[in-house]
């Protein structure tokens, strides 16, 4: 086969494969979306365009998320026929979340804070609003959630994988996070699309708050609408490489979960959860 037929084939599998939006938000519209948010919660930090203020940025925001939320509805839209209703809720979707952004400035204020009072590192709040991968994935987040709220589709997720690649953290905007929440080193950390999370929760890297099992309906379906993951309560500490599953399993507040250690069933408040495991140190002939 020449290229033209490599290439007609793979059109034509391609449509026969996917047979559904031929509109969606837009990769680099995301990029945009998440500075211009990280522009007007963080001015003094990350400074709009040379030729934007910070009411211009916001204004700026509010036409691009008007544009990305439009192409997550596309096929929404299209089955009402493109209605000027659908335009108005649209805007209206936009509107809002930019409304919010006082309160997303204050729980991002709450985390940097957090952040600098748990870890000994952090020579001040520059340094973690600068470097730190937790409070940017968490900013992603947090925006991301909003517009899930705002029952926007597909775009809060492609934000926090956006944030995922930049990072290496996974939150799902599903997730339900609290405040004051520190993500120290962060690569590797999972937290799933029914987990809960509480307040002042500390959480290093490689941790996972994933599924245990996938239930299924009588005909074999994976059942989506069911809480998969697990609960965190308020002032838990999870270590390193931790991993907790279950939709049932509840870590009761001020717990602490150890590195490595395997979590399927509840814990009770104030429990510390340890892996034990033995090393063995011999010695050898230098000469060996």
């Amino acid at each position: 086969m020449n290229s033209r037929e490599i290439a007609m084939h793979l059109a034509q599998n391609s449509s026969r494969m996917f047979k559904g939006r031929t509109c969606h938000p837009e990769s680099e519209a995301i990029r945009e979306i998440v500075l211009l948010v990280r522009s007007s919660l963080l001015s003094n930090y990350f400074e709009p365009k040379s030729d934007m203020t910070i009411e211009t940025t916001i204004e700026r925001l509010y036409q691009i998320l008007s544009e990305q939320i439009h192409r997550a509805n596309y096929q929404e839209c299209m089955n009402k026929g493109g209605t000027a209703e659908t335009h108005r809720l649209v805007r209206a979707k936009a509107q809002a979340f930019v409304e919010q952004l006082p309160i997303l400035q204050d729980m991002l204020y709450e985390d940097i804070v957090e952040t600098f009072n748990s870890d000994p590192a952090a020579t001040g709040c520059d340094e973690i609003i600068l470097t730190y991968p937790g409070v940017l994935a968490l900013g992603i987040y947090r925006s991301a959630n909003m517009l899930l709220k705002l029952e926007v589709p597909l775009l809060p997720r492609m934000m926090t994988e956006y944030a995922h690649r930049l990072t290496g953290i996974d939150l799902h905007p599903g997730a339900t996070i609290g405040r004051g929440v520190m993500i120290d080193h962060g690569t590797g950390i999972v937290v799933g699309e029914t987990a809960v999370v509480g307040n002042h929760v500390k959480i290093y890297q490689g941790v996972t708050l994933g599924a245990l099992y996938f239930p299924k309906d009588e005909h074999g379906t994976m059942i989506r609408q069911v809480k998969r993951h697990p609960t965190v309560e308020d002032y838990v500490v999870l270590y390193a490489n931790s991993t907790v599953l279950g939709g049932d399993t509840v870590i009761g507040h001020h717990s602490v979960i150890g590195s490595n250690a395997w979590v399927t069933s509840s814990v009770p408040p104030y429990s510390k959860v340890t892996y034990e495991s033995e090393s063995i140190i011999r010695t050898r002939d230098a000469r060996s």
